[in-house]
């Protein structure tokens, strides 16, 4: 399976948003980049080969609770959602990277302002990144869409 197939696969399971809306966000090549380029050595590929092996044999749910619990890759996968939702990458905790190597890369950013703007937390609360968008002239004045004020 292609690489960005296989970590989209694998960012469908994770953050319960379909292929399409998230290849909509336009950061799943960046976030992959961001992947690699963060953890040690060999972590993105046992993390996107774990999915390759497992997500053909067993439901979601079965395979989300594998990599989740797992004490390597489930810091990881929890990132990883977080990086799709917020478009930052949080630092691993110290004791995983003691266990499992550091990278220099390895710290709390923003990945980029796309990365922001494009997070899923925005979609999951039918709104958009402050500062963002233009809201349209008085739009202060009016109540929120689907509102009941």
């Amino acid at each position: 399976m292609e690489r960005i197939e296989s970590f989209l696969g694998l960012s469908v399971l994770l953050t319960g948003f379909s292929r399409i809306e998230l290849l909509g966000t336009g950061m799943t090549a960046d976030y992959l980049s961001t992947l690699e380029a963060t953890l040690p050595t060999g972590v993105c590929d046992l993390l996107l080969n774990t999915w390759d092996a497992l997500h053909t044999n067993k439901d979601a749910e079965a395979v989300a609770g594998q990599i989740l619990h797992d004490s390597k890759l489930g810091p990881v996968a929890q990132h990883l959602i977080l990086l799709w939702y917020c478009g930052t990458w949080t630092a691993l905790p110290d004791a995983w990277r003691s266990a499992y190597g550091a990278s220099p890369l390895d710290v709390s950013r923003v990945v980029s302002a796309e990365a922001y703007q494009a997070g899923l937390q925005w979609i999951a609360a039918g709104a958009h990144a402050p500062g963002s968008r233009q809201q349209g002239f008085a739009a202060w004045s009016l109540p929120p869409e689907g509102s009941n004020l």
